[in-house]
């Protein structure tokens, strides 16, 4: 969801579902206000269990612009709320108990400042959230940023502070936000890799408590206004990045990319000597990447003979 003044003119539904509860949010013009309802699912139906509102909420903070849920956990983004100066932005995290819902605590960046619209986008994995603040300014105007919250207990607190590798002003990294285990990805849909706004969306990667970007995903036929990484979605190895103004099938007709991950090492690799010649043997990786993998190379060192394979063993 693109942020700026223009949001404020049109009415936004925000949908997440996990599980059997669903989480619908709604803002319109007029005060700015937002609410949230969640619902849980009996056949076909969905049964209203709860409206949910922001502990503090005023005016213009747009409460619900953006939700996520997982299991019990549902966070709602405020991207004009002024706690921080104005439009700085907060998220609100919800916590299911039988049929009641409560809020656990209301999230903001450490660095919060006036015009950041932290909440944007947001996004929930277990006890790590992830929260866009694409107005953000630390490598130029409106470069962009998110922020990573995880809970202990009952309380969350902020792990870290994304950017892009190659921040520049006007790439609103942080309008959309997504996360899967120990993997974070960020749209950037003004990125000019490509082109003015054509686009792009960063992997980031958590070993322990430390977060690093391990890839800057692009479209293979990038253009100009394309606006790739508007919306990211992810689910173990792969990735999924929206881009609504290509123009293949005429102007602004949209299109989406599918990228998948690396696959992990092979395990278990063993060498056999014999007569001018070894035998390799090893186990496939437990991790595909995302798609099926086609083909091993062998390569001796020294000697750079190789060799290539579709099973598990090579001579």
């Amino acid at each position: 969801m693109v942020p700026g003044s223009a949001i404020r003119k049109r009415l936004t539904v925000t949908v997440a579902i996990a599980a059997t509860i669903a989480l619908l949010t709604t803002f319109s013009a007029g005060p700015w206000g937002g609410h949230a309802s969640a619902g849980t699912t009996v056949g076909a139906l969905q049964t209203e269990l709860a409206k949910l509102t922001a502990g503090e909420a005023t005016a213009g903070d747009q409460f619900g612009d953006s939700a996520a849920i997982d299991g019990e956990t549902a966070v709602f983004g405020s991207k004009f709320d002024d706690d921080a100066g104005s439009d700085s932005g907060t998220a609100s995290v919800f916590v299911r108990n039988g049929t009641s819902w409560s809020l656990q605590q209301k999230l903001a960046a450490s660095d919060a400042a006036a015009g950041d619209t932290f909440g944007n986008s947001v996004a929930i994995s277990g006890d790590t959230v992830v929260v866009g603040a694409p107005l953000d300014s630390d490598a130029g105007t409106d470069s962009g940023s998110a922020y990573v919250f995880v809970r202990s207990g009952t309380s969350w607190s902020q792990q870290a502070k994304l950017t892009a590798g190659d921040a520049a002003a006007g790439d609103f990294f942080g309008v959309s936000v997504a996360i899967s285990g120990d993997t974070v990805v960020v749209g950037a849909p003004f990125d000019a890799d490509a082109g003015a706004d054509s686009g792009s969306a960063y992997v980031f990667v958590r070993s322990g408590t430390t977060w690093s970007q391990q890839a800057k995903l692009t479209a293979g036929d990038a253009a100009a206004g394309d606006q790739f990484g508007c919306s990211v979605a992810i689910s173990g190895d792969t990735v999924v990045a929206g881009t609504p103004f290509d123009d293949d099938a005429g102007t602004d007709s949209g299109s989406a990319y599918v990228f998948a991950g690396a696959p992990a090492a092979p395990t278990n690799v063993t060498a056999a000597g014999g007569n001018a010649q070894a035998t390799v043997s090893w186990d496939a990786p437990a991790s595909d990447g995302g798609a099926a993998i086609t083909q091993y190379t062998v390569t001796s060192i020294p000697g750079g003979f190789g060799a290539n394979t579709a099973g598990t063993s090579v001579t």
